[in-house]
């Protein structure tokens, strides 16, 4: 069977969706918003509200002039933006050391050493990430319990490492921008004092369903699991567990978001459709559906993401209980705009794209997709519903997955046929657990045993599937111009599938010759790249040294602790395009080369830019007199006493240190010093990286020196 939806159909959909012209503004506002200070917070309202004034003025006016309503709207929205991003941006600024009071907001986290966890100050009123010892920890600490402890919360710092997570941006936006490491001398829990609030009561409540659970005999990797999948408790979850969900495309169902949340809308909305039959009915199914999904938000914790799949969800129950034929984009729209009113930080978060994405994807691509086939008989054709659910999902979050996790699961469809099924079955069954356990101890255990098959299933699931042979493609790293591009592609070769547009093929041609241009100056840039990057490590020393699409590691560490650093190197190697590398331990005694890298002891020669590498060697001054020339020193905390010294001598060459020193501690935090003069970089405000080319003359130009996050100034020998 199949069919194709005139091209008309779908712009009626987006005519009759204004919330989706509403948006569109109102995002570009907040994607900008970050760019100003939030001192401008009043100018936008005021340039906002100008706008919404003259829109009064335009609501009753004839069809001709509409259009002037539309363009007027378009700047109100995105000065509201501007505005909501300015009056909600967090700017931490330092804290004093004394004593403090805070509340535990959530529950510990085991570390290696320490337990973490967030904590809000009483006074002043902020989050902070708290690091306790382990010493006399007492590890049954529930959320809402107060602490006293004494330090000095410091800011949290961006390392500036190339192609890195950037955490301090994360946790600014949840308003955290403070840190703390205590020791069991410096803290003491209240523990008769408790002041928790929704959230805080909420994960206790999870805590407290996970223990019934817990009693009723599922035990083990099976019950962090379920805890996973029901309510969202993945804190003790192995990483082998969650590597397999993830590698496999099914990493969604350990955090409860809209597949969750959806399962029990869908479920309920069938037990309850008799209830439709009578116009009072409609209302109580309503508010049953409403209550039942904002129930499960509370006993999982109202994380985030279940937060914001519930709104959504409310809003398409709403839709279609005031529309027999509501518009579903009108629908996801709304509850996008309302939620980001609320929170402008979530356009930055990855679920919520991936959510937004996924159900857009589904509405738009699953009903072509699904009439390709018929089935006539039941089971065969729930399974290719399934089947084409998850496929059309995937269409619409294949390029955030790109961008963010590097790799695609070619096995998917596979694994969510065998997965879904079992997620459905464990979130029932642990309902069950919690209402019957209680009551008949005998008849939770048996159902807990029931329960503990379904995990077993699900394990065994995902691990035939990953064992599966070319089961994920790893390593694409395409560049954002790149990814835009071929999303633009996929949009315009979609719509003339599904539309036979014209218009929608000559886009989908452009695209190709974009793509085209944008592939072949990237591969001229990778190979006449010659690079040298100084990564931001504490204690240790990592740089990178790219000629093309090959690249060089130096290192402090040793070669059995050289599996650490593949955190750094990876990234890096894959944003870069590197086919080709290795790794020289500065601690190797052995003189190493190569045809771009001459090294012994101290000293290296990467296609003639010489390198010195000093680490924490003592140097005096008298040591300097009869050192070789070299065009970068690279100096550890304990190299040298004064830069100035080492410019003496040296005085045309780069100078990068890890130590905060009286002499930089007080130059501009952006501060580039121009190379006649003097060129200082210090390591420990972000990595530092160098560009050059080789001379006909046998000498290098400089032409790119600077942190590697941050704008880089032209320089010249």
């Amino acid at each position: 069977m199949y069919f194709i939806y005139p091209m008309s159909h779908f712009s009626d959909k987006l005519q009759s969706a204004p919330f989706i012209r509403l948006l569109v503004p109102f995002i570009a506002g907040i994607l900008l918003g970050d760019r100003f200070p939030p001192e401008l917070e009043w100018l936008f309202l005021a340039v906002s509200l100008g706008f919404s004034f003259l829109l009064i003025f335009f609501i009753t006016i004839t069809f001709k002039r509409r259009s002037l309503f539309g363009i007027l709207l378009v700047p109100a929205l995105f000065f509201m933006g501007l505005f909501i991003v300015a009056d909600q941006k967090y700017l931490p600024k330092p804290l004093p050391k004394g004593d403090y009071f805070a509340v535990i907001d959530e529950y510990p986290v085991e570390k290696e050493k320490s337990f973490r966890a967030v904590i809000r100050l009483i006074e002043p009123k902020l989050k902070v990430l708290a690091y306790f010892d382990k010493t006399d920890f007492n590890n049954e600490i529930d959320p809402g319990t107060v602490v006293w402890f004494r330090g000095q919360p410091e800011l949290l710092q961006k390392t500036g490492n190339p192609f890195e997570f950037d955490y301090q941006a994360y946790a600014i936006r949840n308003k955290i921008g403070h840190r703390i490491y205590l020791k069991s001398s410096d803290f003491h829990f209240l523990i008769a004092t408790k002041i928790p609030d929704l959230a805080e009561f909420s994960l206790i409540i999870r805590d407290r369903l996970l223990k019934i659970i817990e009693k009723s005999g599922l035990t083990g990797e099976v019950f962090h699991l379920v805890s996973a999948v029901s309510l969202g408790a993945r804190e003790e979850l192995e990483p082998e567990t969650t590597q397999s969900f993830s590698k496999t495309g099914v990493i969604h169902v350990l955090a409860v978001s809209g597949m969750n949340v959806g399962i029990i809308y869908v479920v309920l909305d069938v037990l309850l459709k008799f209830l439709k039959r009578k116009k009072s009915g409609i209302i109580l199914h309503l508010v049953i559906i409403l209550l039942a999904v904002w129930g499960y938000a509370l006993i999982t914790g109202l994380s985030a993401s279940v937060l914001r799949a519930a709104a959504m969800f409310s809003f398409i129950v709403i839709g279609k209980s005031l529309s027999r034929n509501p518009n579903i984009y009108n629908t996801l729209a709304a509850s996008a705009f309302v939620l980001l009113c609320f929170n402008p930080s979530l356009v930055y978060d990855v679920g919520f794209q991936l959510s937004y994405a996924a159900v857009f994807s589904i509405v738009f691509f699953h009903p072509f997709i699904y009439s390709l086939c018929y089935f006539k008989y039941w089971i065969p054709d729930q399974i290719w519903a399934l089947l084409t659910v998850s496929f059309s999902a995937q269409i619409g979050t294949l390029p955030f997955l790109l961008h963010y996790f590097h790799q695609f699961p070619i096995w998917f469809l596979l694994a969510n046929l065998m997965v879904i099924p079992l997620v459905t079955l464990i979130l029932y069954l642990s309902f069950i657990v919690f209402a019957v356990a209680p009551v008949i101890p005998f008849l939770g255990r048996l159902m807990a045993h029931v329960l503990d098959w379904a995990g077993q299933g699900m394990l065994f699931s995902v691990r035939f599937v990953e064992r599966l042979p070319y089961s994920i493609i790893d390593g694409l790293y395409p560049s954002d111009l790149t990814l835009i591009t071929a999303v633009l592609f996929a949009i315009m070769i979609s719509l003339f599938i599904l539309y036979k547009s014209r218009e929608a093929l000559t886009g989908a041609l452009l695209s190709i010759i974009i793509l085209l241009m944008f592939s072949n100056i990237s591969l001229w840039q990778k190979l006449s790249r010659n690079e040298i990057v100084l990564f931001n490590l504490p204690g240790k020393t990592l740089i990178a040294l790219t000629a093309g699409c090959e690249t060089i590691w130096l290192t402090s560490e040793n070669r059995s602790s050289i599996e650490k650093l593949k955190y750094y190197i990876k990234p890096y190697e894959g944003f870069r395009g590197i086919n080709k590398s290795s790794i020289i331990c500065l601690s190797d005694p052995v003189i190493q080369t190569s045809k771009t890298v001459a090294h012994h002891n101290n000293f290296l020669n990467f296609k003639g830019f010489t390198l010195c590498i000093l680490n924490d060697r003592k140097m005096k001054e008298n040591s300097w007199e009869h050192f070789p020339q070299s065009d970068l020193f690279v100096l550890g905390k304990e190299s040298i006493t004064m830069p100035s010294v080492l410019r003496k001598y040296f005085p045309a060459a780069i100078i990068v240190e890890n130590r905060p020193s009286p002499e930089n501690s007080t130059l501009p935090e952006n501060r580039i010093i121009a190379l006649s003069i003097e060129k200082l970089m210090n390591i420990t405000k972000g990595a530092v990286q160098i560009n050059f080319r080789p001379t006909k003359e046998g000498l290098n130009k400089v032409f790119n020196l600077g942190y590697f996050n941050q704008k880089q100034k032209n320089q010249s020998n």
